[in-house]
């Protein structure tokens, strides 16, 4: 059972790969307008924003001399001394400009995701049931839509309590490692990925009535696979006009990643048609010895 990077963003290429097929069309109507939407309201925000980004960008980068010509010969060196250890590590106010950047976008790309992820959250559920049905030539289990849209928005939920948790303690331990600069770094952009990846396999899961812990297991049974697919989803948000596109590229990449490579190479639990993954019930018995 291999883990690897490359099978998840290829996974998410697949994802884009199967929405230009035109049984998948009708479902991808209306996630589009809600990207659409989202997007110029988001973006002219995100705009309105950048002045102010910028002159802070451009206060850490300013290297400007200081003047002594009028100053005491001790303040005068006192100044000299603190505009050299200044232009010593200039270099840190460089890295903490990208950082600063980064974030910035990492914000807008999230901000973007949760809010289309909770309004879109009914239709993403019927995108990766047509996804599944498409590529296993069986169906999730019938529900009502009344139903399915009442149990959809409760997951969106439950993933955000989990997120919005996680993610404080995640940024509080990233403030107190500030000072490396790359700790925080590391953690901001793995916690990305792996929210990433359990918003948007999820919906098949979800689909077959899988409890949220039984998706979290899932996910680490492939975790570099979860990771790499995850990754690539939120760089992909991160740019504007392409994560108009990004989120059923995402359903349907994630669905696939599930059917094809998770559920057939290691998860025990119920998949398409309510049968178990072949091989499963030896896995579980080896498993429990």
């Amino acid at each position: 059972m291999t883990s690897n990077p490359a099978h998840g963003v290829n996974a998410l290429i697949r994802g884009a790969q199967l929405l230009t097929r035109k049984e998948l069309r009708p479902f991808i109507i209306i996630p589009l307008l809600i990207n659409l939407v989202l997007f110029i309201a988001l973006g002219a925000l995100m705009i309105s924003q950048l002045d102010d980004l910028g002159r802070y960008i451009g206060s850490l980068l300013s290297n400007t001399p200081v003047d002594t010509s009028d100053m005491s010969w001790w303040r005068a060196i006192l100044a000299k001394g603190a505009d050299w250890a200044a232009s010593v590590f200039h270099w840190l106010a460089w890295l903490i400009a990208i950082a600063v950047i980064l974030l910035f976008f990492l914000a807008y790309g999230y901000l973007f995701g949760i809010i289309t992820n909770i309004i879109a959250a009914p239709f993403n559920g019927f995108l990766a049931e047509k996804v599944e049905e498409l590529l296993t030539g069986h169906p999730p289990p019938p529900e009502s839509i009344g139903s399915m849209v009442f149990r959809t928005l409760g997951r969106e939920l439950r993933k955000l309590m989990y997120f919005l948790g996680w993610g404080i303690v995640i940024f509080i331990i990233a403030l107190l490692t500030s000072w490396t600069v790359f700790i925080p770094a590391i953690l901001g952009a793995l916690w990305g990925a792996w929210c990433m990846a359990i918003q948007y396999v999820d919906y098949p899961l979800d689909n077959h009535q899988r409890s949220f812990d039984e998706l979290k297991s899932v996910l680490m049974r492939k975790k570099f696979t979860t990771l790499g697919f995850g990754g690539a989803v939120m760089l992909a948000k991160m740019v504007p006009i392409l994560n108009i596109f990004v989120m059923p590229a995402a359903v349907a990449g994630g669905t696939a990643l599930w059917v094809e490579r998770i559920w057939t190479e290691g998860d025990p639990g119920k998949g398409p048609n309510g049968m178990n993954p072949p091989g499963a019930s030896k896995r579980i018995e080896n498993s429990n010895q």
